[in-house]
Formats: structure tokens, sequence, C-alpha cells
């Protein structure tokens, strides 16, 4: 026995050694003690948006920024490996990844994120990339906050790098869950044309989605985002994008449910400002927007509004201070009647050890405290008895 573990650990070795060259390895890690994510008076982080149907960590919908304000332990890792075969380059990736409320890792649940195949030279088209498999797919986020404004990841198959003069398109289709156990299963095809010169530093990203729900109760849906990139604004990289949807299609391009009709929609608008370089760097967002659903108890709108932003300054090259402040509010109508304002508050402080002194240097460990104001209407919402909360905690954030 012992010797055939020794040929097996000899073998594995060999492998690594020859292929050493082309195995990619990468991830990202958030993990640390302090914050609960409960409900009612043990909750230690906040949104904005979670009584008007947008979650409690403002998934893509504009939030009050998430330093000292991230109420789980989240990791993924890649594995992913380049070859060459009959004039092609392909690569293979694998992510994995795990995920519990809370602070303790024990216990976490694990899932697939990505698994997919791509491929680049083939004869009938030397200069775009195919690929199928499950993916993150094309996304665009506001990193201090964790909102996706586009988010295409999923299962699909698609061709990337199309030149058609203006710009670079591509085109992907997405299939939710074909298991027998689900009976109403959705196609999206999405449209992304990227890199369209507009004016002096700016581009323009045009992305369309199109979906269908074909089973039972089932609805199809469309989306459109316009998404404008312009470099040295004051200094920093700007990002605008108007977007609206309706039906089964959400507002980041991806999908919404499968049994929203024409009758849901939404819009909103978005801007962020990115200093990146130097000591001192900082990132914006102004976010505007509502969204329109019936339910049962007649129709739901809410009108939402966030305005937050991060701020740094490196003291060294390894340590640095960082602050954040935000505030949403949310302005929730049922049946044409009109709700209370929702209003909450953050700010947090942040003595931070770090590689380097710019905005994505990584890893970073953090000390923080975050302290949180919120109106009656909010916090009657969240099943607050107080309209203030304090948290502190310790953070580790790496990506490599």
């Amino acid at each position: 026995m012992k010797m055939k573990h020794t040929l097996i650990a000899a073998a594995a070795v060999g492998l690594l050694s020859t292929g050493a060259q082309a195995v990619d390895w990468g991830g990202y890690v958030r993990v640390g003690p302090g914050q609960k994510q409960n409900s009612g008076d043990s909750k230690r982080c906040f949104s904005g948006g979670e009584a008007a149907g947008f979650g409690s960590q403002a998934p893509g919908r504009g939030g009050i920024g998430r330093l000292g304000n991230e109420c789980e332990t989240y990791g993924e890792f890649g594995l992913s490996q380049t070859m060459t075969a009959g004039g092609v380059n392909y690569k293979a990736l694998l992510m994995t990844n795990f995920f519990k409320p809370g602070s303790d890792v024990a216990g976490t649940t694990t899932a697939v994120n990505q698994m997919y195949v791509e491929g680049k030279g083939y004869d009938i088209a030397p200069n775009q990339t195919f690929w199928i498999g499950r993916r993150f797919y094309h996304r665009a986020d506001v990193h201090f906050d964790d909102s996706f404004y586009v988010n295409m990841s999923g299962t699909g198959a698609g061709v990337d790098g199309i030149d058609v003069g203006v710009g670079s398109l591509s085109l992907a289709v997405f299939r939710t869950s074909d298991a027998a156990s689900t009976d109403n299963a959705g196609t999206r095809l999405n449209v992304d044309l990227e890199g369209i010169n507009v004016n002096p530093g700016g581009k323009l990203r045009l992305t369309a989605a199109f979906t269908d729900f074909s089973g039972p109760g089932g609805e199809n849906g469309a989306g459109l985002s316009l998404q404008h990139n312009q470099a040295n604004l004051f200094g920093a990289n700007n990002t605008l994008w108007l977007q609206w949807s309706k039906g089964s299609t959400w507002l980041d391009m991806g999908f919404a449910g499968a049994t929203s009709g024409s009758d849901s929609k939404r819009w909103r608008i978005a801007d962020s400002l990115a200093w990146l370089k130097g000591p001192l760097t900082a990132q914006t967002l102004v976010h505007y927007g509502q969204i329109e659903q019936p339910t049962l108890a007649g129709d739901y709108k809410a009108k939402t509004f966030s305005v937050a932003g991060r701020v740094a300054y490196a003291l060294t090259n390894n340590f640095k201070l960082q602050g954040e402040l935000g505030f949403a509010s949310t302005k929730p109508d049922l049946a044409g009647v009109s709700g209370d304002k929702q209003n909450v508050t953050k700010f947090t402080i942040a003595p931070t050890l770090t590689v380097g002194p710019n905005y994505y240097d990584r890893p970073e460990l953090r000390f923080y405290v975050s302290a949180f104001s919120m109106n009656d209407a909010y916090k009657n919402a969240t099943g607050q008895s107080k309209k203030s909360k304090t948290a502190a905690g310790f953070q580790a954030e790496i990506w490599f």
C-alpha cells in the first residue's frame, strides 16, 4: 500500500511539472469575525432595499457600501488549463465557491459557479472566441458597493469578438435549469456591442437581452442597457448606466422571475467615479431607479435613491485609513397607497494593512467600525427596535 501511494504521488508530481506553465490558479476570499446576517435586532448589515424586494446585500440596486457591511463568508477558487491543438488555442476553467452567512467558516455551502471551455483560432473565424459552459459573463460592477449593473452570467454558449466596424459584438444564449423537476426552463439571448467611440476618451456599450419561459405560467421579457465609460473625468474613470427591462428580463440583462409578465417594469440610472492610483483613492456611486410589479395585494411600485462613496488615504506603503459613507432611500407604493420613505445611512472607518497604496491593491487586512442610522419607516420595515446600530469586526479581502 505504501508503494502504491508513492507511485500515485510521483505520477501527480510528474503531471504537474510537465504542465505547470499551462495551469493557472486564481481566486477571491473575504473572511473575518464580527458581524451577523440575521433578522431583527441581531441584524448587523443593511442595504437600504430590504423591504422593497431588492435583497439585504444590495444586489445591483445601489446601496450604502460594503465596507464593514458584509455579513457572510465567501470565497471562490478557479483552476484553468490552456493548450493548443490543431492550431486552435483552448482554455478549460473550473471554479468552485463557498458561502455561509455570518463569520464562522465551518459548515459553508459549496457550489460550482464556473465550468466552461473556450477556443480561439478556428480557420473559419480566426479572430473570434467560441465558448460553451457555465461562466461569469461580461459583468460590470461598482466594487465598493458590490453592485453588478451588468451580469449575464449563467449556463450557455456564445461567440465573442465579432468586428462590426464600430465596435466588438458578442452573442450568447443561456438556459436556466434543464432538470426534470423544472417545468418552466427559460431561454435568454444576449447581444453585447462594446467599444463604440463616441467622444474623446469616451466609449459606449449597448447590451440587449431577450428572455422566454415557455412552460406553465411562463413569460417573456426584454431589456436594454446603455453604458458609457469616460476616461479622465476630474482625474477619474467615470461609468454611466441607463437601463430598462420588463417581464422576465432583469435590469442587469440577466433573468428575472419566470412568471414576471409585461406588467413588471423596471428602470434605473447610475453613475460611478473611480480614482484608482496614488495615495489618495476613492470610488463613488449615485443611483436612482424604479420597479413596478403586480402582486396579490395590488400593483407594487418602489422608487430607490442612493448615494455613497469610499475614500482611502495611504499613510505609508502598507497602511491606509479608509472611510465609507452611504445613504439610501426607498419610497414604496402599494395599490396606489404611498408609503413613507425608508431611509438608512451608514458610516464606516477602517484602519487597513495593505500591500500598496492603490485602490485595487490586495490583500487587505482591516479593522472596521460601522454606524447605521435609520428613520422609523426603515426601522419598522426591517424589524428593528432602535434607529441606530453599531458593528465592529475584522475582515481580510484578497484576490489572486
